[in-house]
Parts: C-alpha cells; structure tokens; sequence
C-alpha cells in the first residue's frame, strides 16, 4: 500500500529522519507511532521544498545552481532520488514532516477512532408524557375529589397584620406574620371538598398547562361531564391509561365543577 490523497494516517517507523516544520534540524525518530495527516506536499526538484532533503554542501550548490540559472549537479539529483526511492513527496503532522517513501498508511489509532455510541433503547413514557389531549383515562379505585380555592379573608387579615408590625425588621416581621396568621388559623387557600369517583369512571384529556397554576405544576385540563383541571401529582396514583382502540364507554356520574381541584384518599 501506498499514501495516497486520501489517507489520513500513517505510521511512522522508529529510526526514521523526521523533520521539523519551522525548519529546524531533522532527527531520527527514537520510537515508531501512528500519526494523523495534516497534508501531503511535493519535494521534487520543481518545488519550493527540494533544498529540505539535502545536507548542507549540496544545498549551497543547490542554490548556486538555481540563482544562476544553470544545471543542477548530477550528484545532488541522485542523492535525492535515492533518498526519495523516486517518491518525491513528504507527509506533514502536528510540526513535523517526512518523506513518503519512509511511512506507511495506517489505521487510525485505537484512541482517535470515535467511539461508538451505543444505540439508547427509548425508556418508557412516563404517565405525564402519556398524558396527551385526546387521550382516555379511568380511575382505578374509589377516591374522594378535593380542591383548593382562595381564602377571601386571607388578603385583608394578612395585611392588617402587617400594618401592624411595621416598626419591626422586614426579616422578623415576616416571620411574626406567619406566625400570627397560624395562630389564628387563617390560610392561603381553603380544602374543600368536591365528592367521590369510583373505580371505572372515565375521563378524556383535554389540555395540559405548565405554569404558575398549580405551583408550577403540570396541570391536565380534563373532560368528564365538564371540564375540570386537576393538578397531575394528585392523579398520578389513581389513574390509568386506556389503551387506544379500546371501547371506551364513558362513566359519568355528574358534571365536574371548574376548578383547581386535588385527589386525596378516600376514608
């Protein structure tokens, strides 16, 4: 085999004249390794880069002969062309270079062949990801539908409390605040209840909303009935997918009321 235009590694024997790029002094190479090529470039006596293969009497010569226009010494033109075994072309790598006729075509070394990846298996979609619009879903037990409104009393107690601590430090009146809002019992947001399913019972995907509805939660916008919202955490043990093409004969006891509602366990 021989180094053509296309190869792109070479391996370079131990005790080969490699030579700098800058130009610099060659030397023998102390041990054999695989290197990338960077380009493949002439050397003939027509190049730019024929006086690189010659010692220092015959390149003076060289020089003389090419300033005056005159024949190069036949002694310098077998020098090189036993040098060269007739190849007269050099592969340069990473700063240095040598002649073609003293490398090899290689295979790229174990540690420059890209890896391969291996082919990932596709995990299982999650019942959130199953979650589509379109997509059917049934109870699978007895439960009892909860959900959270806003407390109308909340804004007006919280701020006549803290009009009342404004001589105190933000960070302490803060935390006085919660702590009076707790002892009098007044919260955020009011649990009521809004009746139970029962296992079986069917409903449809209508939507899914990610925002601050819910604390950020994925929230399914649902049909059964009517359209209700759930947020998923609260679904997630109590729901199954109905497979598609399956018969699915909807189970509605009553229409759901509007709201940001939560699934707890029935009693």
């Amino acid at each position: 085999m021989t180094v053509t235009a296309t190869t792109s590694h070479v391996r370079v024997p131990k005790g080969t004249l490699v030579h700098p790029a800058d130009g610099g002094v060659p030397a023998t190479s102390t041990r054999e390794q695989t290197v990338k090529v960077k380009r493949i470039f002439p050397v003939d006596v027509k190049s730019e880069s024929f006086y690189l293969l010659l010692p220092d009497d015959m390149r003076l010569r060289y020089f003389e002969a090419s300033g005056s226009k005159r024949s190069i010494d036949a002694d310098i033109l077998d020098f090189a062309d036993r040098l060269t075994g007739g190849d007269y072309r050099a592969v340069e790598w990473t700063g240095k270079w040598a002649l073609v006729a003293d490398v090899q075509p290689a295979d790229a070394p174990a540690k420059a062949k890209k890896a391969q990846k291996p082919v990932k298996e596709a995990e299982p979609l999650t019942l959130l990801q199953q979650m589509v619009p379109g997509s059917a879903w049934r109870f699978t037990r007895d439960v009892e539908l909860r959900y959270m409104v806003p407390n109308p009393a909340y804004a007006n107690v919280r701020d006549d409390i803290v009009n009342s601590l404004r001589e105190l430090p933000s960070h302490a009146r803060t935390l006085t605040v919660e702590a009076k809002l707790k002892d009098l019992g007044v919260v955020n947001y009011i649990d009521k209840p809004w009746g139970r399913v029962e296992a079986g019972e069917t409903f449809t995907v209508r939507s899914k909303l990610t925002s601050g509805f819910a604390n950020g939660q994925d929230v399914p916008m649902m049909f059964r009935g009517e359209k209700f919202t759930l947020p998923f955490t609260s679904l997630e043990s109590v729901i199954e997918a109905i497979p598609e093409g399956e018969d699915v004969a909807p189970r509605h006891r009553g229409a759901m009321e509007s709201g940001e509602a939560q699934v707890t366990e029935a009693a």
